[in-house]
């Protein structure tokens, strides 16, 4: 008999040999009964209820015939069958027709080429920055100097936005067989494996760009093309059908486009404009990202075990509720150990993002807060403007530029204390070992509307207060976080295809499906799926 068997507590200095004694405490059963054990799934239980914190872990169980699992226990164990896995799927590859080709290597771009080209398709990849390694090279000069490339920065480029972040591999989604192959091919690509156990997964950005490298090898030694330094500029249609695509001087010919450009993409949500392709206006959030020492962050979370070296460094959410006059308030992409990073797709204009690497050992731990916008908030905007479905992207650029403008322009970000800015202050300076070297006082109410200022003023201080240990005199906040997500949807229908021209499949966030590094995954490794069943 095969099993798991959940919600089994370890103390902090477990190792490998107590698993088998704690599960035989748990299971009431004799230690030869036990064939194999191993971990599936580890969380953290630090709550401060507990007079210290245990990892919550899953394990698989193999047990002998004798065994008989006791009644009460049912509910924390799932039998597993013993049927031979199924034969994964082969698609009938006309080898005459168009070849598939996929815009946009971020993560939907990438895993959606890795599984078109595993299952023998020879997708072609095409991106419009460069490589991630050459990339990291151009994305290091902006942060030092201000030096902007508009094809190859810190949202454009293999790897998309996600591959300077944390590499937080978290999720929503129920979506399991598909995280489980996203996270199999990334550890076949470098990843540690212990993303496919912990139950907050993470990379950093050092470990990202060795993965995406290995993914791009694959995908070309399995027969798909991969083009670098190559913007989409137009898209070629018959009858409603995509035909082919340009990039510049370069053509190609296909019947099936995944479209994976990512939120930032300006330019290619004009372009579908143009083509008649249907896209909507939808809801995102904007707001500032705190940076708060690290140390005090684990001690809010962790408490008097917070030095303990079992203990990774600590992340946190919070959220609060609409009250009287403000809207709601939520922290997200937490950066534990990590870096607030400046960012750009278009000269003169700036928004933040955070970073961290594999080790997350920065001093600095820090978090959007962000405030949700509605489409009824740039109504005057869609009013006057001849595309009104792109006046979510029109609000976040009035915002991005005027952040690149209070801070003085070259790129440095507008900061303040945290304490100033919640009193309505320009900070007279800033602490000298901040993440963000390139950053500089300056007035947020000239960057952000005062309804995000406002409800950020009332909802900050009660959030750090829940978590208990934070001191608002040591934080910084950096304007402005302005990509949480994607301001317009590109509307598809359930065959994946976009709902006004067939053979486009957008996928990732910049369809506005997704949002972070695995939902983006999926929903491209989805579109790939989906597009075996198109006929050419």
């Amino acid at each position: 008999m095969k099993l798991i068997l959940r919600q089994l507590e370890l103390p902090l200095d477990y190792t490998e040999l107590d698993l088998p004694a704690a599960a035989i405490r748990r299971l009431k059963c004799n230690d030869n009964e036990i064939k194999q054990i191993h971990v599936v799934k580890r969380s953290l239980d630090a709550r401060p209820r507990r007079p210290a914190p245990v990892f919550v872990v899953a394990v698989e169980l193999e047990m002998t015939s004798s065994f008989r699992l006791p009644e009460w226990l049912k509910k924390d164990v799932e039998i597993l069958d013993n049927e031979p896995a199924a034969e994964p799927f082969k698609p009938v590859i006309n080898k005459d027709a168009p070849r598939p080709v996929v815009v946009g290597a971020g993560p939907a771009g990438l895993m959606a080429a890795y599984h078109l080209a595993v299952m023998g398709m020879r997708p072609i990849l095409i991106e419009r920055g460069e490589q991630a390694e050459q990339r990291k090279t151009a994305v290091d000069l902006f942060w030092r100097n201000g030096t902007f490339d508009r094809e190859n920065n810190a949202l454009f480029g293999e790897g998309g936005a996600g591959l300077f972040s944390d590499g937080k591999l978290t999720a929503r989604s129920k979506d399991r067989p598909r995280i489980r192959l996203f996270f199999e091919t990334l550890v076949q690509c470098g990843a540690p494996r212990d993303i496919l156990i912990d139950s907050e997964p993470h990379l950093g950005s050092d470990v990202l760009i060795k993965v995406v490298a290995n993914m791009r090898k694959i995908i070309e030694a399995n027969g798909g093309e991969i083009f670098f330094n190559t913007p989409l500029t137009d898209i070629y249609i018959e009858n409603n059908h995509i035909t082919g695509i340009k990039c510049g001087s370069k053509e190609f010919k296909t019947s099936r486009l995944i479209l994976a450009t990512g939120h930032s993409a300006h330019d290619i949500y004009k372009l579908l404009q143009t083509k008649n392709v249907e896209l909507e206006s939808k809801p995102f959030a904007v707001g500032i990202r705190l940076e708060a020492p690290q140390s005090q962050i684990n001690a809010s979370q962790y408490g008097k075990f917070a030095d303990h070296p079992r203990l990774k460094a600590a992340s946190f959410r919070v959220t609060r509720r609409p009250e009287k006059g403000v809207r709601s308030c939520y922290s997200f992409c937490m950066c534990p150990g990590g870096l607030v990073i400046s960012c750009a797709s278009e000269d003169g204009a700036l928004t933040t993002n955070g970073m961290s690497y594999s080790k997350r050992d920065g001093i600095w731990g820090n978090a959007g807060f962000v405030v949700p916008v509605e489409p009824e908030d740039f109504s005057e905007l869609a009013a006057a403007s001849t595309e009104p479905q792109l006046a979510g992207i029109h609000f976040q650029q009035q915002i991005e530029k005027a952040a690149f403008k209070a801070g003085g322009g070259d790129f440095f970000v507008p900061a303040l204390r945290l304490n100033d800015f919640l009193a309505g202050k320009i900070s007279t300076e800033l602490p000298e070992k901040r993440s963000c070297p390139r950053s500089r006082p300056a007035s947020f109410e000239e960057i952000l509307p005062k309804f995000v200022i406002d409800t950020l003023r009332q909802s900050i201080p009660g959030m750090l207060h829940e978590l208990e240990g934070i001191d608002s005199s040591s934080c910084i906040v950096y304007a402005a976080e302005t990509r949480s997500s994607s301001a317009v949807r590109i509307l598809r229908d359930e065959s994946g295809q976009s709902t006004t021209l067939k053979g486009l499949f957008p996928a990732g966030e910049g369809a506005g499906y997704a949002g972070g590094i695995v939902s983006s995954a999926v929903d491209g490794l989805k579109a790939a799926e989906l597009l075996f069943g198109v006929t050419t």
